[in-house]
Order: C-alpha cells, then sequence, then structure tokens
C-alpha cells in the first residue's frame, strides 16, 4: 500500500514505515502530523487517483529529525569578462517516518518495533553530530583563556 502526498510544493511517494526526507516542517521532534494532500491512494488491487485530492484520505507523519542536507557548490561564470562567482547551499529538510496511510476503510500502520527502531537511528545520528562538531570562535577563545591561566598557575608555583 503506498500514496502520493503533496508537501512543501512536492510530491512524495510514501510507503508505510518508511523514512523521508521532506522540505522543513516546523513542528518539534517526536510530533506527529496528519498530511490530508494525498494526491493518490494504491493499495495492490485499487488505484484511487484524486482530482486534485483524494477523499477521506490522510497520511500520519512522525517527525525524527531536522537537518541540513550535504553542501551543494554553485558556480557562475561569464567569459572573457573576469567574472566568477562560487556559492554554496545546504538545504533544510525534516526526516520523517510514515506511520499510516488511511483512505475511506483501507488502513496500513507501522509496527512499534519499527518506529522505535527509526526513533534510535535518528538519536543516534544526532549524538554523532554532537561529538562531530567544530567548536565556535567563542569556545577556541574560552580554552586558549584557560590554557594560559593555567600555565600562569603553574609558572607561580
Amino acid at each position: 500500500m503506498y500514496s502520493v502526498i503533496a508537501c512543501g510544493g512536492f510530491q512524495h511517494k510514501v510507503v508505510t514505515g518508511e523514512r523521508v526526507k521532506l522540505p522543513k516542517i516546523d513542528a518539534p521532534v517526536g510530533n506527529v502530523i496528519t498530511v490530508s494532500d494525498v494526491l493518490l491512494f494504491a493499495n495492490g488491487s485499487e488505484i484511487k487517483v484524486g482530482a486534485p485530492m483524494v477523499s477521506d484520505a490522510s497520511v500520519q507523519l512522525e517527525i525524527l529529525q531536522h537537518d541540513r542536507d550535504d553542501k551543494i557548490i554553485v558556480f557562475k561564470r561569464k567569459r572573457r569578462k573576469r567574472y566568477r562567482l562560487t556559492k554554496g547551499h545546504r538545504q533544510h529538510f525534516t526526516e520523517v517516518l510514515v506511520r499510516e496511510i488511511t483512505c475511506g476503510s483501507d488502513t496500513s500502520k507501522v509496527e512499534e518495533t519499527t518506529v522505535q527502531r527509526a526513533r534510535q537511528r535518528a538519536q543516534a545520528l544526532e549524538r554523532q553530530k554532537l561529538q562531530i562538531k567544530k567548536p565556535t570562535r567563542r569556545e577556541k577563545v574560552a580554552s586558549q583563556a584557560l590554557a594560559a591561566a593555567a600555565t600562569t598557575a603553574v609558572k607561580e608555583n
């Protein structure tokens, strides 16, 4: 059973139990949101296509994490004009878990073990990001001040 939903100006094919990257959604991690903009619903034998939306169809999504995609490089150049411009961009996204797809009496739910596994994976990625985090300028200055204070204390003794 799958469905095609409209979210953030894009269309996404979603399957129950699947993790999907959507454009940034302003909701805290752990919230369950319901998307009623279902464009297509299929459950093996029948396909319902909306005009523009399928009535009485909805998809429940649980927010796992907010993050930013990999950097893309935007390079512009005009030949013979000595013009070059290089910019980078990182797009914000929200990773969600498709918990339930419903259309009328047809319902497809995800198992609780799958939900727990997806939550644990998101938490592990968050912990990994915190370990890799580079120190800010303020943290660097503070650590240098502590090191300087420690060396002066050692010289005095």
